[in-house]
């Protein structure tokens, strides 16, 4: 399997407004949610990927609107 995630942070809601913004750009993304509920989120990461053919523009319109640097 290839590694289109695009992101991850430990940050739900830097998550969820990246998914905003791909969505209103028509790039449809999925979230795994790395974090270990046993310690309180202490450990892991949450992880946003897209399909492959949208991988670069994702990256572009996240970095443009201050998401990733």
């Amino acid at each position: 399997m290839e590694d289109n995630m695009v992101m991850f942070t430990v940050s739900e809601l830097k998550i969820m407004t990246a998914q905003h913004i791909l969505r209103e750009a028509g790039i449809r993304s999925f979230v795994m949610n790395k974090k270990d509920s046993a310690h309180a989120g202490v450990f892991g990461d949450i992880e946003l990927h897209v399909l492959e053919i949208d991988k670069e523009a994702a990256k572009k319109l996240l970095f443009e609107n201050g998401i990733i640097e």
